[in-house]
């Protein structure tokens, strides 16, 4: 569990949730950047959302707003977010990715969404498709 300074405030709304078929379809969209906020050795134990990037809840708000354009890129092939770039952030279950939304907003990223069911939402979206 991450012992993160974010607090997870009702400041977000149901516009702000997207769906597992919506991130689904985010696997080959360049247009979205899907961001896992858990901790790497989460990701070792689980597996990943496909199309997704982590950058650890720890660090988010030092990678988004303190790296170079050039760091961003070359850590994770992908241009760096803007104010107006779409991003949908995931965890678990929707806890830590609710506190990366507020961050984000906070951050002034208006486009910022979360899925709220997480990994352990996907992963039993996709066992159920099986």
């Amino acid at each position: 569990m991450c012992s993160c300074a974010y607090v997870i405030t009702d400041a977000s709304t149901m516009s702000d949730e997207v769906t597992f078929d919506y991130v689904k379809s985010l696997e080959n969209d360049k247009n979205v950047l899907l961001i896992d906020v858990r901790e790497p050795s989460e990701l070792e134990k689980t597996g990943r959302i496909p199309g997704s990037i982590n950058i650890p809840l720890a660090t988010l708000e030092d990678t988004l707003q303190n790296w170079s354009e050039e760091d961003f890129r070359e850590k994770f092939q992908r241009e760096k977010p803007n104010s107006e770039t779409a991003m949908v952030f995931s965890c678990h279950m929707g806890r830590r990715s609710q506190a990366a939304l507020d961050a984000a907003k906070k951050m002034g990223f208006i486009h910022a969404k979360h899925f709220p069911g997480g990994w352990a939402g996907w992963e039993q979206e996709t066992k159920n498709a099986s």
